[in-house]
């Protein structure tokens, strides 16, 4: 890790790049329609000019992938993916593409640069830039490269987004879970009409059916290798998926824990020792 630029994250401006992360050009007269049926955002409503955060979920409710979409002008869509996902999105959404339909899909991801601005003096950055909650505490992202920008390292990020609670694909988005226990309220429009998944979506908001959710979990120590289960006297209590040495929280770490076992405070055991249930983000006691 590198303490400078974590120490620049708390007080100053931190670039990433974010070239690795998948980058759509999503276009034609019903390219809204189709990500507003792909998502759980909002998106016939979205502004042009206006970035939006969305799940991409199965017919079954389950997290495939967090989006970010970039409305460019009417009908034209930028879509921005996790690294690990990238392959995925546009096979994805081809299957939602009737005949005839006015909609086109093309991959810019290697023709096109993406870095994200976080920290307290992220503001100050000029030119083009995106509001995103995909960046520790938030941020901007925008399409050029930065003149003198040098990336944050993975292992700092990785450090500074487990103690922000952010969620990345293949470790807390997986088709395991649904984008409530993943605390993605800020990526739901439950005002929205019918899409993929709405259903499942719905009735879990509903009926209070949410049988876990991602917490914060301060550690005894950090694992040699995860997932890890989480017990309280015997009983499942959840899975850690993500775990750091944090300057500032030392051990920490992101994992579901089921609703009896959720409440601030709770101790519970894993295989590496005790792991303590807090909110998110980890704040100072």
């Amino acid at each position: 890790m590198n303490p400078t630029i974590y120490q620049a994250a708390q007080n100053g401006l931190v670039w990433r790049d974010m070239s690795h992360f998948g980058r759509f050009r999503v276009e034609g007269k019903e390219a809204a329609a189709l990500l507003h049926h792909l998502t759980t955002q909002d998106i016939k409503g979205q502004p042009s000019g206006e970035a939006r955060e969305a799940a991409l979920i199965t017919s079954k409710g389950r997290v495939l992938d967090w989006l970010s979409i970039m409305r460019l002008e009417d009908a034209v869509f930028r879509v921005v993916t996790s690294p690990n996902r990238r392959e995925l999105f546009a096979p994805h959404a081809q299957k939602f593409i009737l005949f005839r339909q006015d909609v086109r899909i093309q991959d810019e991801t290697g023709n096109t640069a993406l870095w994200g601005a976080f920290g307290p003096l992220s503001d100050i950055i000029e030119g083009e830039k995106w509001p995103t909650k995909r960046l520790p505490n938030g941020g901007f992202l925008t399409f050029e490269k930065p003149d003198g920008a040098v990336s944050c390292d993975h292992d700092t990020f990785n450090v500074l987004r487990v103690e922000a609670g952010m969620p990345v694909a293949g470790l807390e988005l997986t088709e395991e879970i649904n984008p409530w226990e993943a605390n993605f309220d800020f990526a739901i429009s439950l005002a929205k009409g019918c899409y993929n998944g709405q259903e499942i979506v719905a009735r879990l908001h509903a009926y209070k059916k949410v049988k876990q959710r991602l917490m914060g979990l301060r550690l005894e120590k950090v694992p040699d290798s995860l997932p890890l289960a989480l017990q309280s006297g015997g009983k499942n209590a959840g899975f850690l998926t993500s775990a750091v040495d944090s300057p500032r929280f030392g051990p920490i770490g992101l994992g579901y824990v089921r609703g009896d076992f959720g409440s601030e405070g709770t101790t519970l055991e894993s295989g590496a020792g005790s792991a303590i249930v807090s909110r998110l983000p980890f704040a100072e006691p």
